[in-house]
């Protein structure tokens, strides 16, 4: 028969020193949480936390984690004031805001054709002004992606438009250009 220790500073009952399967049993549990301890995902939280993490995203994220999983997407709020709350921030910090009538009833009919092209804007880091602690997405962060090539840079001044207006400008100038030489091309053969 074991007899059991009592421990009058902790006030617990302990089995007697010389048990060994006791101390093989405790090793392997605490192996084991400390092992889970090391790795926590998001998913591994409390849905609690899971609640309180979706209350601080903007609509953008808050919209990707919702589309992550059955159990997010039951959980994550994107509604009217979400979508209200970003677009007055994107308003005030002067950035690309829809101008036509935008539809808050759903997540599918707000994500009209428009707010699309901004969350890819946003998602790529094309809004973000390129100096220390500039990035709009992530707070305090520098966006370090390169939107034009060296080459196209010369003194950095056609540089500075492209990032500071995006892809779009340089788009459309490929194509004025391409149009312009064409047309030059066109009338100088009708006229020889």
């Amino acid at each position: 028969m074991q007899t059991l220790h009592v421990n009058p500073e902790m006030d617990e009952t302990l089995p007697p020193p010389h048990d060994n399967n006791h101390d093989k049993k405790k090793k392997t549990t605490t192996t084991t949480t400390t092992t889970q301890q090391k790795q926590p995902t998001l998913t591994s939280l409390p849905t609690e936390l899971h609640l309180h993490i979706s209350t601080y995203l903007p609509y953008p994220d808050a919209l990707a984690l919702k589309h992550t999983s059955r159990h997010f997407y039951a959980l994550v709020y994107t509604g009217v004031h979400l979508k209200v709350d970003w677009l007055v921030e994107r308003f005030e910090r002067k950035l690309e805001c829809p101008m036509e009538k935008c539809s808050f009833r759903t997540d599918e009919a707000f994500c009209n054709l428009r707010i699309r092209r901004i969350m890819e804007r946003r998602r790529r880091h094309l809004e973000c002004p390129r100096r220390a602690h500039g990035c709009l997405v992530v707070a305090g962060k520098t966006c370090q992606m390169d939107l034009v090539p060296s080459w196209l840079k010369r003194k950095g001044n056609v540089g500075v438009v492209v990032v500071r207006l995006g892809n779009e400008v340089l788009i459309m100038g490929g194509i004025f250009l391409v149009v312009y030489l064409l047309w030059q091309v066109t009338l100088g053969w009708l006229s020889s």
